[in-house]
């Protein structure tokens, strides 16, 4: 669904209609609400899973994907790379033109992990015996799921949730599902329940965005893993491959961190007539929005290429339309919106000012140094962003327009203004 923003008289109009006074208090009422719960909410790392035992419909001949729903002839590159690489992992396939042949015919289902209360970047590929983080909120007791990082400590992002299915990568899935998995799992037993939202809020203090860059928050994570790993790793060699895998690994906590804001964004989902968006995400082809008051529905428009920083090679050309489910941290307030990498120090600032007035409140967790230490922008209002014209700032890992190629590198984009309007009309046709 596309609209013209500048010559549909739908929007205007539907702006107007929600400033009519008896309706405006309805639905601020309702964003409190919405906020109020977030911030109520309380998750913590409790463990580590297979996805088969604990992500909500998980099936032997189901794969999840970030962003909103996909099928296989409008997935990228990148993605139906990944589906590959999963397949593969999962033995359902045996070689590529296998496992294309099965996807061509139907015979695997493709869903998104935002529907099954779980999270995972980039093509966000999960299946069946994939180990995951479980995390739970303490107070409502709801969990969410995430993968692991399958990064092979290369920096060129030669893994599956980039789209590469050679053998180094699938190899690598199995020594996390088989080795690694377990041994985090132990190692959580030993040291947690873990919070990382104090560990988030230092690192950006420290300057992270806890998105693309994780450069003092991993260090801080590994910190409180390693007495679990000094006791729970009896060989050696496992101990220094762990340790020197997730010290390498920058990003590695990013997947519990995206579980974390999930789980944070759930607690504020299904409040009526709530304007405030929960979810954003994006699969290769689309970027899609949840919104409080409308439940579960998807709301879609064409994702953006991403723009920024391009490994040694490669150009413009070469960089597929966005994708990952990790944006659910600018949905809770990280990554571009408190500190937007496109431009410089000036450009990051007043990116994330400007996202105060297209938002509801202000993060208590996750602060802004260089803007005095006040909260983050909280609680995008769809609302808002159609009537000022302003969108939320993504900032994202690039992945290759190509299958099983390795990350093009990183970026920024925006979400399409599209979704949003779509979602505004949906809501206005709910208070009808």
């Amino acid at each position: 669904m596309t609209i013209d923003i500048d010559i549909k008289p739908t929007v205007s109009e539907l702006v107007q209609k929600f400033k009519d006074p008896a309706l405006r208090v309805v639905n601020q009422q309702a964003n409190a609400e919405t906020i109020s719960r977030m911030k109520r909410s309380s998750p913590v790392v409790v463990g580590v899973g297979k996805a088969k035992d604990h992500i909500p419909g998980m099936r032997e001949n189901l794969i999840l994907h970030a962003g909103p729903p996909n099928s296989w002839d409008k997935a990228s590159g990148a993605m139906k790379g990944a589906i590959i690489g999963g397949m593969l992992f999962e033995g359902l396939a045996k070689s590529k033109d296998e496992a294309v042949a099965l996807m061509e015919k139907g015979e695997v289902n493709l869903e998104p992990c935002h529907d099954h209360d779980a999270v995972g970047p980039m093509a966000g590929v999960t299946t069946w015996s994939m180990p995951v983080y479980i995390i739970e909120d303490q107070v409502s007791g709801q969990r969410t799921y995430s993968n692991i990082s399958d990064d092979l400590g290369d920096f060129m992002g030669a893994s599956v949730r980039f789209g590469v299915y050679e053998k180094p990568a699938i190899d690598h899935l199995h020594w996390v599902a088989d080795t690694f998995g377990p041994i985090l799992n132990d190692v959580i037993q030993h040291v947690g329940p873990i919070d990382l939202l104090p560990i988030i809020g230092k690192g950006l203090l420290l300057g992270d965005d806890c998105h693309v860059a994780m450069t003092a928050t991993t260090p801080m994570f590994l910190r409180v893993l390693m007495p679990g790993l000094i006791r729970t790793c009896k060989d050696q060699d496992t101990l220094l491959k762990i340790t020197e895998l997730i010290y390498c690994d920058e990003l590695f906590t990013l997947n519990p961190i995206m579980a974390t804001c999930k789980a944070i964004s759930i607690a504020g989902s299904n409040v009526a007539h709530s304007s405030i968006v929960t979810v954003m995400a994006r699969n290769g082809t689309e970027f899609g929005i949840k919104v409080s008051g409308l439940g579960d529905r998807w709301f879609t428009g064409l994702a953006e290429i991403g723009r920024g920083f391009l490994m040694p090679g490669l150009s413009p050309a070469d960089v597929g339309r966005d994708m990952g489910d990790s944006a659910i941290t600018e949905t809770m307030g990280l990554g571009g919106t408190a500190r937007s990498i496109a431009g410089g120090f000036k450009d990051a600032t007043g990116t994330t000012t400007q996202l105060y007035g297209v938002t509801e409140s202000e993060s208590d967790f996750f602060r802004i140094p260089a803007l005095e230490n006040r909260g983050s922008p909280m609680g995008f209002d769809v609302l808002k962003v159609i009537e000022k014209k302003i969108r939320p700032a993504v900032n994202s890992g690039l992945a290759n327009r190509q299958m099983n190629r390795p990350a093009a590198g990183v970026g920024y984009l925006h979400p399409p203004m599209e979704a949003f309007i779509s979602a505004a009309i949906a809501l206005g046709e709910a208070e009808a």
